[in-house]
């Protein structure tokens, strides 16, 4: 079992992630290295490698940084909020996430292949999404909001979404998409329309 941290990095340390997450998105992790990143933040190598022995175990801190944020977004947005407007919800702050942190999204794959405890989170949480939005849909089932579905149905349509939250980013640009926060956003139509069929 994973657990995220429950402590907030140090307020250097937050700079170096702020800062990392900027570079990465604006150029990607094969680009920018370590120098990019002390330099940025106006401090030498061996002050960063202090705080963060390489580039991998920053980039492991960011996703860490990244659903931690999210779980706590998430379960804040939907207090006392009616059912019926749960899913947006649920799915703005997920196009939100992946716009926020998209140099992971656009990089995915690569990053899982090159560092194997990244690629264990990954899974777990992968796991842990897909298990919460299958109870997600049965809530809707039970709360008369969409039509009643086998569990069979049901996982296809929780990977279906977490497949589109995944990779429509970097869908966008390999059809050559402009890659700006509005066309991220454009995700949480399609999976609406995933979804429309089986609505009340």
């Amino acid at each position: 079992m994973h657990h995220l941290p429950k402590t907030k990095p140090s307020k250097t340390k937050q700079r170096i992630l702020d800062t990392a997450l900027e570079l990465f998105n604006n150029s990607g992790t094969r680009v920018i290295t370590t120098n990019h990143i002390a330099d940025a933040c106006h401090m030498s190598p061996g002050n960063l490698y202090y705080h963060y022995r390489n580039k991998e175990q920053i980039i492991y801190s960011l996703f860490e940084r990244m659903i931690s944020a999210w779980d706590e977004d998430e379960k804040h947005a939907i207090e006392n909020i009616e059912p019926n407007k749960i899913l947006d919800i649920q799915l703005q702050k997920t196009f939100h996430y992946v716009w926020q942190y998209r140099f992971i999204h656009r990089e995915l794959a690569a990053l899982l292949d090159r560092d194997e405890k990244l690629k264990e989170l990954c899974t777990h949480v992968l796991q842990r999404r897909s298990f919460e939005i299958e109870e997600m849909l049965k809530m809707f089932i039970q709360l008369g909001i969409i039509k009643p579905l086998d569990d069979k149905t049901i996982k296809f349509l929780a990977h279906t979404a977490l497949y589109f939250g995944l990779f429509w980013q970097p869908y966008l640009e390999v059809i050559g998409g402009k890659p700006t926060e509005e066309n991220v956003q454009k995700g949480v139509q399609m999976i609406k329309q995933l979804i429309a069929p089986y609505l009340l």
